[in-house]
């Protein structure tokens, strides 16, 4: 779904990205898409959904007959006063909800009917996060509830990733969908915590199992297989990278044999900020969790989510 609102500028220098907010303007509303109002919020779908909404006591309802992974809603709320972060209301608990602050409103994504509150952060003191060039990227993460730490005081920094974890990752930072996978036999339907989250990511053509039958939940993530995973996650959302040039140079020494879609992935996320302007990119290493916070962070922001 293309974006409504532009509200960043993104200059490319270098591969390094900055966001420059522009001025604020008065809200118009866009009259080709389907959308509904209640007082504080409007709905939009582009692809012809029914809308019906609601707000009452600070919870923002949403249902639509059309919303799904590759069909989402896009929802403006206006704040009239209100702080925290957004996140959405279900039976077992928070969960966050991909958006962008724009000032005086929020406008999230959602791929499903949603209820969304506004919900103060729980403070939180990563100790490991001292020394680190990532801190920053974590602790926005860890504010929407996107990332969590190891534990209360310790976020594992320069722990790996599993692909169960990394699954679970993606799929909340980008709001999508849970969805059931009968394909793998090592992933429990019953009592995996994640096995929603890979069968959503699978659906959509962003993960692979190891075999045709096999996931490998607890398989550790490279940093090739990262980029390939968030270029795929961008593809999956209709991000369009503006005055893309197929001919950018990456200044790894190690990525001279890439190809296809590998390349292409890896030339998007440097574009935009989300690969560090080093002498080698180091594809087979395992990624750690501040790296992937970094990446994930940069990505969430040009597609509009963060």
């Amino acid at each position: 779904m293309k974006r409504i609102f532009q509200t960043t500028t993104i200059l490319v220098l270098l591969g390094a990205s900055i966001a420059f907010p522009i001025e604020a303007s008065a809200y118009e509303e866009p009259t080709h898409y389907v959308h509904t109002k209640t007082e504080n919020m409007t709905i939009y779908s582009a692809y012809g959904a029914t809308i019906s909404a609601t707000e009452k006591n600070g919870i923002y309802s949403i249902k639509a007959n059309i919303v799904n992974n590759r069909q989402p809603l896009e929802v403006v709320i206006f704040k009239n006063g209100q702080s925290g972060v957004l996140q959405q209301v279900l039976k077992k608990g928070m969960e966050p909800v991909a958006y962008r602050d724009e000032g005086d409103r929020v406008v999230a994504i959602i791929h499903n009917n949603a209820e969304l509150k506004f919900v103060q952060p729980e403070q939180l003191y990563f100790r490991d996060l001292a020394k680190t060039s990532t801190s920053s990227y974590i602790q926005t993460l860890a504010e929407r509830g996107i990332i969590r730490g190891r534990t209360p005081d310790n976020f594992g920094v320069n722990d790996s990733l599993t692909r169960a974890q990394f699954s679970a990752l993606l799929v909340r930072a980008f709001s999508f969908q849970q969805e059931p996978t009968k394909q793998f036999t090592d992933i429990n339907l019953k009592t995996s915590w994640y096995g929603g989250h890979v069968g959503a990511l699978h659906s959509l053509g962003i993960i692979h199992g190891k075999t045709p039958t096999t996931f490998d939940p607890n398989g550790k993530i490279t940093r090739q297989q990262a980029i390939l995973m968030l270029g795929r996650t961008l593809d999956a959302v209709d991000f369009v990278l503006e005055d893309k040039d197929d001919t950018t140079i990456l200044p790894f020494e190690d990525s001279y044999t890439f190809q296809g879609e590998l390349l292409r992935h890896t030339q998007t996320l440097y574009t935009i900020g989300a690969l560090d302007d080093n002498a080698n990119l180091n594809p087979n290493q395992y990624i750690t969790r501040g790296q992937f916070a970094k990446m994930l962070a940069v990505t969430l922001q040009a597609a509009g989510r963060l």
